[in-house]
């Protein structure tokens, strides 16, 4: 296939819909699949003359689909059923300020699109896994629909037969976030949810990937994991702190976070704004004056050095404190952290005898000093901090005194919660912010990651999906799933943070400990765009491992049923692939926007289908056919008919849209404004047991005191797992502190996101790959010492796998500290089914996740991979 280079100017498209259609990469039985399709070039290619003009017939709105927050409408212009140029919103202004309508324009992953639509992953037709071979091997046949469908529907009555609804799972994934019938996220949103729910339900989890600490501990500080002030609101800021938040990454598109910042940084250029973070990111050298290297999961001895300095030269307010919060002071621990105790089970924690009593000074204070509990453990000086953190004890007085000469805003990332004890780092950030004022005041913040606000239209954002018809009422942590392949019998509250879930959605603990447990395996799993599995999950090894499982009465999966537009690693451990649309070639709605400006874009399909895909919807229409609910499932609506619904419902809320659905298609993208002040987060109430900020938790105390950390003998009882009544530092797992793991890899191995994915999705566009390559970066003076040089191939080891990419050997990243950005896709230098899931075997794609962690964190049962401890060497 023809590719254009970065910066090149456009001809006419470099293959035409013929040449792509002729692609024969899976005909025949048994191929053995690598993961593309065979290269084909266009017989125009060495001839013709790059253009300066393109031509095209028609252009229609679409918008891109993945996981960044923005959902940016995209133009595609279409020429003889080929997109030729994938345009952007042009409408309006750059003008920042309330009441402006500026362009949502979407970044670099987004403009390159045409990539992903005639790309050589995508699945051609309906696959099923070669008899007797291993998931992950790679080997498939093709069937047809019709064998395919009806395949999935009798394995689905078996299963049901035997097991009950309990059996089924519907993995997480985000690769088609943005729709409204085709998203695939949250997936008790999805089509699938809704086929699954007519037919008797299926396992739910709880949290995702990215907020797996984040948002069940930071509510045990504040009763709320995502409120802060509105980033326009920065303007009134005098300092700002950024905790392990990249958005010039993460969120760079025209109507996202970096754009909201940057324009802050021009309207408040006497603003400082600092980026605590191990590597010199994207973000702090654009907007940043003073970045903050620190060793990765040591936020809270950061916070803690910082306190004691505030606490000890008197300049927290006291009052404040005492009357806002528990379990801060000594002399009032006792019975004022009784008003934290959790009163029913709507909190975690719940002591239904009354039986967790505290005698003991536990007090942030006593902690601080050296007293109480703590005595022995010395003073919480910023000189202890700096040797925890590698920030200097100067620094970290300059950083305290920067909250309490505001106003300050705080706001964290997901990337500090994504350690091994990710959740005191979330509740100590927002605890710094908190004490000292910064809360509830306009240029403060709560500490929470940020707020982009925006001026939604009312419209639906999905099709319903019927929770009340789910006959499971447990549910499982997102993180978590795999144990239930293998040992569901040992998953229950107190091992596996197993919850009940009623009608609503809503979760709740248990009673007594180890009440609430699951009552099948899981034996199908539905993955629809997503590639998790062998992508943002932890150890790849170890995953193989637990898929290839035989398929007995108390474990092991039985099918596992892929719907994609392409052959993604997590397809290739699938036993059907069904080829899924685009974006591109579907109808559907989104809606977002940010600060004044909010959107809501009309899609519609620019091509047809290419080679045997169907849309999501379609997919399950044809199995809801077979299971006998079609009619439940469809209400005699088309795709677009259910485009219509959600536009109808916007109608009925009574927003200024066209007067027919016609109209409103035709146009495709509509925007609004408003003149609202930037919200302030001003907490009303606190939904804490005690109604105040708990910086002792009896919630997390009880917890300690009832669960079983080794989760049912799943992990070492080594002490590197634990749940603290305060957010305070302790020795984790595979973290700074680890010094026996460190005796072998001797590198703390962060990962970070990269521009050129969101996730793994764009993992296949070889523009985007030419531009910044799949590297570990490593600091200068750790490569001298490896002898690694700039550019140089290297092996990055843990425990449990090797990777192979380029070094990247630079001054941004602190010494002894590496990271590799995340979804790479996954590509082992073997399919052999002998050494399949072996740690011995290579991935030449530098995917992170054949090296991270499935030790599941304490509380949140969620993912600590940024915590790891690797060794690195020249391949």
């Amino acid at each position: 296939m023809v590719q254009e280079a970065a910066g090149s100017t456009l001809r006419s498209p470099g293959i035409s819909r013929r040449s792509f259609l002729a692609w024969s990469g899976l005909l025949g039985a048994g191929v053995a699949l690598s993961g593309c399709a065979p290269h084909v070039e266009d017989e125009k290619a060495s001839t013709e003359e790059p253009a300066t003009t393109f031509e095209y017939d028609t252009v229609t709105w679409s918008g891109c689909h993945v996981n960044c927050g923005s959902r940016c409408p995209l133009k595609m212009y279409v020429k003889d059923g080929t997109v030729v140029r994938v345009g952007n919103d042009n409408d309006g202004t750059d003008d920042f300020e309330p009441g402006g309508i500026y362009q949502m324009r979407s970044c670099v992953r987004g403009r390159t699109n045409r990539q992903r639509i005639y790309n050589d992953t995508r699945v051609q037709k309906p696959l099923k896994r070669a008899e007797g071979t291993k998931r992950g091997e790679g080997v498939y046949d093709e069937i047809s629909w019709e064998e395919a469908i009806q395949t999935i529907a009798d394995t689905m009555k078996e299963i049901k037969d035997e097991y009950g609804n309990d059996a089924f799972y519907i993995q997480y994934g985000t690769g088609q976030l943005g729709g409204s019938v085709a998203k695939s996220w949250h997936p008790d949103s999805t089509a699938f949810a809704r086929l699954m729910n007519l037919w008797g339900g299926y396992l739910r989890h709880y949290c995702d990937y990215s907020t797996g600490q984040i948002n069940w501990e930071l509510p045990l500080f504040n009763g709320d994991a995502y409120s802060n002030n509105e980033v326009t609101d920065l303007v009134n800021s005098k300092n700002i702190i950024l905790f392990g938040n990249n958005p010039a990454n993460t969120r760079m598109s025209g109507s996202a976070m970096q754009y909201l910042i940057t324009q802050v940084r021009l309207q408040n250029p006497e603003a400082k704004i600092v980026v605590v973070d191990p590597h010199l990111s994207d973000t702090a050298v654009g907007v940043a004056n003073q970045w903050v290297p620190i060793h990765p999961g040591t936020d809270m001895a950061l916070v803690a050095g910082m306190i004691h300095y505030l606490h000890t030269n008197g300049k927290l307010d006291e009052a404040f404190i005492r009357d806002k919060f528990v379990g801060f002071y000594s002399d009032t621990f006792i019975e004022d952290v009784k008003q934290a105790e959790p009163k029913d089970t709507t909190f975690m924690g719940f002591d239904k005898d009354g039986a967790l009593e505290i005698t003991e000074d536990l007090s942030y204070e006593a902690y601080l000093m050296g007293t109480g509990a703590y005595a022995g453990s010395g003073e919480k000086t910023p000189e202890w901090a700096a040797a925890i953190t590698g920030v200097s004890a100067d620094t970290i007085r300059e950083l305290a005194d920067l909250f309490v000469d505001g106003p300050t805003a705080t706001i964290q990332g997901w990337g500090p919660q994504r350690h091994s004890n990710g959740g005191n780092n979330a509740r100590a950030i927002a605890m710094i912010a908190t004490l000292t004022g910064n809360v509830g005041i306009s240029g403060g913040g709560t500490g929470a990651r940020e707020g982009t606000g925006g001026v939604p239209y009312k419209v639906a954002t999905a099709i319903p999906t019927f929770p009340e018809k789910n006959g499971v009422d447990v549910c499982v942590s997102f993180f978590d799933w795999y144990q239930a392949i293998e040992d569901y019998q040992s998953m229950n509250d107190a091992t596996w943070g197993v919850r009940h879930i009623d009608e609503t959605g809503t979760t709740s603990y248990a009673e007594t400990p180890g009440e609430i447990t699951l009552k099948a395996p899981i034996k199908f799993i539905w993955n629809y765009a997503s590639n998790v599995m062998m992508g943002q999950h932890a150890d790849i090894n170890e995953c193989l491992r637990i898929y290839n499982l035989p398929d007995e009465k108390d474990s092991g999966v039985r099918m596992i049923v892929t719907v994609d537009c392409y052959l993604t690693p997590t397809a290739l451990v699938s036993d059907i692939i069904l080829p899924g649309t685009t974006a591109f070639e579907e109808d559907d709605i989104i809606t977002g926007g940010s600060a004044w400006t909010g959107f809501v874009c009309c899609e519609t399909a620019a091509i047809d289908p290419l080679f045997e895909a169907k849309p999501v919807y379609e997919i399950c229409t044809l199995i809801a056919d077979k299971l006998g609910i079609k009619d439940d499932f469809t209400e005699g609506k088309s795709q677009l008919d259910w485009v219509q619904w959600c536009y109808e419902q916007g109608v009925e809320a009574g927003e200024d849209l066209p007067a027919t659905f016609e109209e409103f298609r035709e146009q495709g993208l509509f925007k609004k404004t408003d003149d609202h002040t930037p919200a302030i987060a001003k907490p009303e109430k606190i939904a804490t047991p005690s109604g105040k900020y708990e910086v002792f938790s009896k919630q997390a105390y009880n917890l300690s005191q009832q669960w079983d950390l080794t989760c049912g003998g799943y992990v070492p009882d080594d002490g590197r797992d634990q749940i603290t009544g305060l957010p305070i530092y302790y020795s984790n797992v595979e973290g700074f502190g680890d010094e026996e793991t460190k005796a072998t890899y001797p590198f703390q191995l962060i990962g970070h996101h990269t521009k050129t994915r969101t996730h793994s999705s764009y993992g296949n566009v070889e523009w985007l790959k030419s531009v910044a390559p799949q590297q570990c970066w490593i600091n200068e003076q750790d490569a001298a010492e490896l002898g690694v040089k700039n550019g140089d191939d290297v092996v990055v080891t843990t425990e449990r796998g090797r990777t192979q990419l380029s070094a990247k050997v630079t001054p941004r990243i602190m010494p002894g500290v590496v990271s590799i950005p995340q979804g790479a896709w996954y590509d082992p230098e073997t399919r052999d089914p002998e050494t399949l899931g072996s740690k011995d075997v290579l991935d030449k794609g530098g995917c992170i996740s054949v090296l991270t962690s499935m030790r599941p964190t304490p509380i949140s049962k969620g993912n600590g991979v940024h915590s790891n401890l690797c060794k690195i060497e020249k391949a």
